[in-house]
């Protein structure tokens, strides 16, 4: 597939970084795979549209190597007459054990408000009942740690658009901070929150807000034949991998680049798949390669879904293999073993050149990197940043500059800088020869 370009790709690649900067204050925000428990709390009041969320299923996903779920809830449906909108208890205790079951598992938790559709159509007269609500699941989920995050409303559509949406959002994070302060707030735009919405959304208002988009396209694939889209959906059969395929990805994933770039915020895919109704072959190629893009870029996904529609998990089949191998390749686990510089392949760019020694998983790590890398004079790989590893720098040889947390220091010969994850740092060559220093970077399992 077309690939984005080389220097984005490398320095995302021994920094351990997006191609971004994420906002300092987002380290809660460890999310890299993640799947939807789609078709369950999502339903119509008391029309099931598949099995419900089984708890012991969340051992499962985390033994996969997923580290988050995204718990849709149509709120809506159980909410009682204004001006309360009380939330009948059981529901909601139902829904609080679901989420104590996977935060149990040290998943993280998306918790939103799915399929609240009187607001996409009459949107003035619900946004007291959309702030009703985020007030009532923000006094349930009081006091509930950090890997717990609030999406504010799925998939904006219809008149809830533009300044509308935007408000319904500036009221829905005003009521959530009544009690979390600090929790990670989620927003996606309008227009289904596509690709294309990013730029419609709510500036920031504080720190702690991470944005959203849903990657369905292109849509005449992914949803051919599925009964819900209406009418107006794709019949025809259309086919995944053409050359024009594979550009529009990756036009779109520079999209996502240049967003998060712009708001220095995470962003992350809160949905993507395709209709189980696909040419299996097609539909695996499509998952694989759309999830190769984004982690070409660092852009966490989750996809739709766990089970029912689009499902990776069938209670009597168990997993869909194929789907689970494109979605989490086999990584390389690192043994003990010698490597010499001479069966070392450099990676040379403009700055310099890197040696990859050692790239793969460790029995307490996973994305381990090792290796050299040698920066010419004035040069860098990449400006000071910060990432979710740990890491480690020794300079063997040369002068440069440490920049910690936008503070410089002499780097000479001998020193070792440690960076906590989410500590901005950098190094750059201010001296007259090469200067070499020694990697080591790694994120926990």
């Amino acid at each position: 597939m077309k690939k984005l370009s080389t220097s984005i790709l490398l320095a995302a690649t021994i920094s351990g970084m997006s191609p971004t900067t994420y906002a300092a204050d987002i380290e809660a925000f460890d999310m890299q795979r993640c799947v939807n428990m789609g078709n369950a709390f999502d339903a119509p009041r008391d029309k099931p549209w598949g099995k419900p969320i089984d708890v012991s299923h969340f051992k499962l996903i985390k033994d996969k190597g997923f580290d988050t779920v995204r718990i849709p809830v149509r709120w809506s449906d159980y909410a009682g007459s204004a001006p309360e909108y009380t939330i009948e208890s059981e529901f909601t205790a139902d829904v609080k054990a679901k989420v104590d079951a996977a935060l149990a598992q040290n998943l993280n938790v998306i918790l939103n408000i799915h399929h609240f559709e009187a607001i996409m159509k009459d949107p003035n007269d619900e946004l007291d009942k959309l702030v009703a609500l985020w007030e009532q699941i923000g006094q349930t989920f009081k006091g509930y740690p950090d890997s717990l995050w609030f999406e504010t409303l799925n998939e904006p559509n219809d008149k809830l658009k533009d300044d509308l949406m935007r408000k319904a959002q500036a009221l829905s994070i005003r009521a959530i901070r009544k009690d979390h302060p600090e929790r990670i707030v989620i927003l996606g735009g309008e227009n289904w929150s596509g690709i294309n919405s990013l730029d419609t959304n709510l500036k920031p208002p504080d720190a702690n807000i991470v944005y959203t988009f849903h990657y369905y396209d292109p849509f005449d694939f992914t949803h051919q034949k599925a009964p819900w889209v209406g009418e107006n959906g794709p019949k025809k059969t259309k086919s995944w991998g053409s050359e024009r395929d594979y550009e529009q990805l990756a036009i779109d994933m520079e999209k996502s680049v240049a967003f998060e770039t712009a708001v220095n915020h995470p962003v992350f895919v809160g949905e993507f798949g395709a209709y189980e109704i696909i040419d299996n072959k097609e539909r695996v190629q499509y998952v694989r390669d759309v999830r190769t893009a984004m982690e070409e870029v660092q852009l966490p996904w989750c996809l739709w879904s766990f089970s029912n529609t689009f499902a990776l998990y069938d209670d009597e089949k168990g997993w869909d293999e194929d789907i689970l191998a494109a979605l989490v390749p086999e990584r390389d686990v690192l043994k003990t073993q010698v490597v010499s510089m001479s069966n070392v392949k450099p990676d040379v760019q403009n700055w310099g050149q890197f040696l990859p020694y050692y790239v793969g998983d460790t029995d307490f790590t996973s994305g381990a990197l090792t290796g050299v890398a040698e920066i010419k004079p004035g040069q860098e790989i990449h400006p000071p940043h910060k990432h979710i590893e740990e890491e480690y720098l020794m300079v063997l040889e040369g002068n440069g500059t440490w920049t910690i947390e936008g503070e410089d220091f002499p780097a000479k010969a001998g020193d070792i800088l440690y960076a906590e994850p989410w500590v901005s740092h950098g190094i750059r060559n201010t001296g007259d020869t090469t200067l070499k220093f020694v990697v080591f970077k790694y994120n926990k399992r």
